[in-house]
């Protein structure tokens, strides 16, 4: 028990002082040895923080460029949202941290806009404090921060103070421009547009280096915003496990798949279609185990596009484009296949899409909608006939991952016209540029004229996508960014 009338000296008060002293000067050593000690540690072991203010799960190249450092020895923590499921090969490999930041309170859609100028600022705020959070308490020191731009707010401004403050450098991936995209809501000429533009320049433009998608986006940022620091442009390349499948591939993925299952329950008239068995996919055939798939020679023309379902892509042109293929080719004579549109992803507009897709009354043509796995999606590519691609850009500069997937698998693409395209799609070589529903309607019918019996056009066209598949993902990213 201690006395409680015990009052210390001033001797013993001087002493009980100092002992405090001692302790602080001790506790502060040991805490700045221990600081020293990890410092040394992130210097050894190369680290790498990279920032998505996203779906980690639907940021592909992200994910490839987490993979890309964490395959050439660096520890990478990947910062960013839930939703989708990262790749396997990110959440399997010891050397990614992943570290998921809390979603912001969410309103309706409806009153999102509505009350714009007032959630938006709670939102930024919120996504700022989290942030930090992780930056500064939860990760070591990195060697570089890289940041996917856009969004640029309130990313761009945090990154570049955690670099001010743990003294390392900043990379910004630009994906497109942020105020562009905020134009395509508020109007080009809105005065928050033109505040998003300058905060943009004004934190985007004083990065350590910058990677760009397309080379006309290299030039605005070289000549228009005064970057400093090197610029590169790193194209987007598949990995290695986009490829064309062959028919074995495609008959096994399809029997799991069960692609005839999902049409039936979308869509009236499923009769329309060849009907399927033990032995046979709606594409492919074997009859038994041991014998070799082929096509079935009644089989329909598989259409694959990808979405994310937002207003920068105008799905109603293909729906209008394959109402006028269903009537071109009820009146004329030569034989057209039936053709299947699977439409893959997630976003805001898909129950909009879906509501119009189950009014269509449609003799030759089903459109379905389906969310696949990441591993399932490259299958589904490889299994198709061509892909098709609505995607706008909001500044015209940047390029569509969804393109870049199909190329990899093999499969040549019809794309809506817009500025920078032609840095991917070549007309009439590894694809096709439309500019409406007519047009798109057009390529439709005269690619599958006869088909597949007559698929000239599609397998020259296929060969140019070869030469794009030369090189990867890796290979390109250890020749562009490594150095």
């Amino acid at each position: 028990m201690v006395d409680s009338d015990f009052v210390p000296t001033i001797t013993e008060s001087r002493i009980l002082i100092l002992l405090v002293i001692i302790l602080v000067i001790f506790r502060a050593i040991s805490l700045y040895l221990q600081k020293q000690a990890n410092n040394v540690a992130s210097a050894l072991t190369k680290n790498v923080t990279i920032i998505v203010l996203g779906d980690i799960g639907r940021s592909p190249r992200m994910q490839y460029h987490a993979l890309s450092f964490a395959q050439n020895g660096w520890t990478v923590d990947l910062v960013g949202y839930d939703g989708s499921e990262p790749l396997i090969s990110i959440t399997n490999n010891p050397n990614i941290n992943i570290h998921y930041l809390s979603h912001p309170w969410q309103l309706p859609d409806k009153l999102s806009k509505l009350l714009f100028l007032v959630y938006a600022p709670i939102k930024v705020y919120a996504q700022l404090l989290l942030l930090y959070w992780i930056l500064f308490a939860k990760i070591n020191r990195p060697n570089c921060i890289l940041v996917q731009n856009p969004p640029s707010i309130p990313t761009l401004m945090i990154a570049q103070f955690v670099c001010w403050a743990r003294q390392t450098n900043l990379i910004i991936d630009w994906h497109n421009f942020g105020f562009t995209i905020l134009g395509m809501r508020l109007g080009h000429n809105s005065r928050i547009v033109k505040i998003a533009k300058w905060y943009e320049k004004l934190y985007g433009a004083r990065a350590h280096a910058h990677l760009t998608v397309t080379a006309a986006m290299h030039r605005e940022l070289m000549y228009k915003w005064e970057v400093q620091g090197a610029i590169s442009t790193l194209y987007d390349r598949p990995q290695s496990h986009f490829k064309q499948l062959d028919l074995e591939e495609i008959h096994e993925f399809l029997t799991k798949f069960n692609l005839e299952e999902i049409i039936s329950k979308q869509s009236i008239g499923f009769d329309f279609l060849p009907s399927s068995s033990a032995t046979s996919t709606l594409l492919t055939t074997k009859p038994s185990p041991t014998a070799p798939a082929k096509y079935r020679s009644d089989r329909p023309a598989l259409i694959v596009s990808s979405t994310s379902w937002t207003a920068d892509e105008d799905f109603s042109i293909l729906l209008k484009a394959a109402k006028r293929y269903d009537q071109a080719t009820d009146k004329l004579s030569q034989k057209f296949p039936k053709l299947v549109f699977i439409i893959t992803g997630k976003g805001p507009l898909k129950d909009m899409y879906e509501q119009e897709i189950s009014k269509l009354s449609l003799k030759n043509v089903r459109i379905v909608t389906a969310w696949l796995p990441a591993e399932d999606y490259p299958l589904i590519l490889g299994c198709a006939d061509l892909g098709i691609s609505l995607h706008k850009s909001s500044s015209g500069m940047d390029l569509p991952m969804k393109v870049v997937d199909m190329f990899g698998c093999g499969l040549p693409v019809s794309h809506l016209t817009r500025p920078s395209i032609g840095e991917l799609v070549q007309h009439n070589k590894n694809g096709l540029i439309f500019n409406n529903e007519e047009e798109l309607a057009r390529q439709l019918t005269e690619l599958f004229t006869d088909y597949p019996a007559n698929a000239s056009k599609i397998k020259s066209m296929r060969k140019h996508v070869n030469e794009f598949q030369k090189e990867r993902w890796d290979a390109n990213w250890n020749r562009v960014v490594l150095p």
